[in-house]
């Protein structure tokens, strides 16, 4: 991330009316875990649409280099945070989901906010990638409603803004006290993706 896309990604920290919070019970930040070690990688890139209609879609994968199995709750990511070029700036627009916030936004391997599924919630389906191995996936607005960008206020997108990059991520806890054998305790963010050019407005 470049040193000018860190200093205004501070505005996702300062400016809360343009978050968009899609699909989440609770939107109020949660706990805090630190991000994962180097050992898991998450990585994320752009698909074109390939049904009418169907918007855009991500390719998304998870090496797992450590010595034991991972599981994450679906679905996977949990979050996403957009940011459009302004000039030779990268400036943050919004967010949606839960889980995956940077607790500081100039830390990028910083500590970030999980979302925590509360005692009542259905059962989650977990994804689950093997020791030293990797799981990849496709997936669209209609698989994850966190992957479709809609700003929630008026500022959130300015006239002329065309280019834009997203950064995809996780952080999922259980309800207090519940146990999950290989669950995922730590934060994923993905690499900044490179978006198609938005079209014109008509």
């Amino acid at each position: 991330m470049s040193s000018s896309l860190r200093t205004f990604a501070l505005l996702a920290a300062i400016l809360p009316l343009c978050f968009s919070a899609v699909g989440a019970a609770d939107h109020h930040p949660g706990p805090v875990v630190p991000l994962c070690s180097r050992s898991i990688v998450f990585t994320a890139s752009y698909l074109a649409q390939t049904q009418p209609g169907g918007g855009p879609g991500f390719l998304f994968r998870i090496e797992n280099h450590t010595a034991a199995p991972i599981r994450l709750a679906e679905p996977v990511p949990s979050s996403a945070h957009w940011y459009a070029r302004v000039g030779r700036k990268w400036l943050w627009r919004a967010s949606s989901g839960s889980g995956g916030s940077l607790v500081n936004a100039i830390q990028e391997r910083g500590p970030v906010f999980a979302y925590r599924s509360g005692e009542n919630a259905a059962d989650p389906q977990y994804l689950t990638v093997p020791a030293r191995g990797k799981y990849e996936w496709a997936a669209g607005e209609r698989d994850n409603p966190v992957l479709d960008y809609k700003p929630r206020c008026a500022h959130c997108n300015y006239p002329g803004e065309h280019d834009y990059k997203a950064v995809f991520a996780y952080a999922w806890l259980p309800p207090q006290g519940q146990r999950v054998p290989h669950l995922l305790r730590c934060g994923l963010r993905s690499n900044l993706v490179d978006m198609p050019p938005k079209p014109e407005p008509k």
